[in-house]
């Protein structure tokens, strides 16, 4: 009976000494207890840069040409000085603006109508050849956006040619109702791709609408990429700033913007951020660009059990188009010291109607956001799957928009 009651006593004590250990030393309950555990934390990041066009305008020469440089260079050359930064993150989003086939010759027609229904006069015809892929893919860029104005520079033909490349090389490409879905670190992030350079406002909101609506189903984090405004504008227009409203209010966590080829303001709303331009990248659409200033915008996204925390951890890395003066040679470059605060300014001043300020080192200086809430979106995913051709496309072709 004594050896009983000793057993006993010490299963007592060391109960006793558990529950205590739980309440001073929180870490011990969970050391011996490997079924509690702490908040599961997970972080990703995620980077997007603006305007890559791999090959050339139809007027350019050859010889010093995005495909000449390939040709000789090859594709390591062109993002090996911003690699490491692609390299670093989790996900790298690029727009191609341009089509990419070895058959498609004949040119879409000269004459346009823009979004908002005025004629418009294309000067720019992008063309290169599928496996300049390769030169994203090894500079770390992930998944491509190719809802632009230049996917039908070379009609029906050219457009397929370059969505079967993507494929080809392994390259995910948003655009329009062909939505990207990607698992990061066990995040669902869904990528959209929507243009309202050549659209009317009303088909780009169509789209983004529906496609929004399709992700919120599977997704924990939404990119919204938009194609939009005008060319060497200096700030957004009415439209770009209903549409990137409208993204957030839908459900988008970043709003990436391009299609001006030079920087824009960024503006905070709701806690969540949008880019209206982030200027051309590697862009092989001008052999002396008129702006050579561009950046790359980054955001970490922290999940806590599964949800999305709303934060600041936002980064810009000013850069230029080129790593020599006053000729592009398509190799973006970071710019630091004096070239890169000056260019953090230019984003400053572009961004001072929106309240906001970027740091010289690139992070934004911000007082915790008042208002994060999202309106109630009740928007339904329909049921119909994405086509091989958008029916857009085939719009655009007729000139109807």
């Amino acid at each position: 009976m004594r050896k009983m009651s000793v057993r006993k006593t010490a299963k007592i004590c060391t109960l006793l000494f558990f529950i205590c250990s739980s309440f001073l030393w929180p870490g011990y309950a969970a050391q011996r207890n490997p079924e509690h555990t702490s908040s599961d934390i997970v972080s990703i990041t995620i980077s997007a840069v603006g305007d890559c066009t791999l090959g050339k305008n139809y007027k350019m020469s050859y010889k010093k040409s995005w495909g000449d440089l390939y040709s000789r260079k090859g594709a390591h050359y062109f993002l090996k000085k911003t690699a490491s930064v692609f390299q670093e993150d989790d996900l790298t989003i690029a727009n191609l603006e341009g089509v990419l086939s070895a058959r498609a010759k004949k040119r879409t027609k000269r004459m346009y109508n823009d979004r908002l229904g005025k004629r418009y006069r294309r000067d720019y015809w992008h063309l290169g050849k599928p496996v300049y892929l390769k030169a994203l893919k090894t500079g770390g860029v992930d998944v491509l956006t190719f809802a632009n104005n230049h996917n039908i520079d070379y009609g029906l033909k050219g457009f397929k040619d370059t969505v079967a490349a993507c494929e080809k090389y392994g390259m995910p490409v948003a655009y329009y109702d062909t939505l990207v879905r990607c698992s990061v670190k066990g995040i669902n992030v869904g990528i959209i791709a929507v243009d309202q350079s050549y659209c009317s406002r009303k088909t780009a909101e169509a789209y983004l609408r529906s496609g929004i609506a399709q992700l919120k189903t599977d997704c924990q984090l939404i990119v919204a990429c938009m194609h939009w405004g005008d060319n060497y504008k200096k700030r957004p227009d009415k439209d770009q700033k209903y549409l990137g409203h409208l993204c957030v209010n839908l459900g988008a966590d970043l709003v990436i913007g391009t299609h001006a080829h030079i920087i824009q303001g960024v503006e905070r709303y709701k806690g969540r951020y949008i880019f209206y331009s982030l200027g051309n990248f590697s862009y092989g659409g001008r052999l002396v660009p008129k702006d050579p200033d561009c950046m790359i915008a980054q955001q970490t996204f922290t999940f806590v059990d599964g949800r999305l925390e709303v934060n600041d951890d936002v980064r810009v890395y000013p850069c230029r188009i080129s790593s020599k003066k006053n000729i592009n040679n398509y190799q973006p470059v970071i710019k630091k010291g004096a070239a890169g605060r000056k260019i953090i300014k230019k984003i400053n001043t572009r961004s001072q109607k929106f309240g906001l300020k970027f740091k010289n080192n690139g992070r934004p200086s911000v007082s915790p956001a008042k208002n994060t809430k999202r309106p109630v979106n009740n928007d339904i995913a329909p049921g119909s799957s994405a086509k091989e051709v958008p029916d857009i496309i085939y719009k655009l072709l007729s000139k109807k928009r």
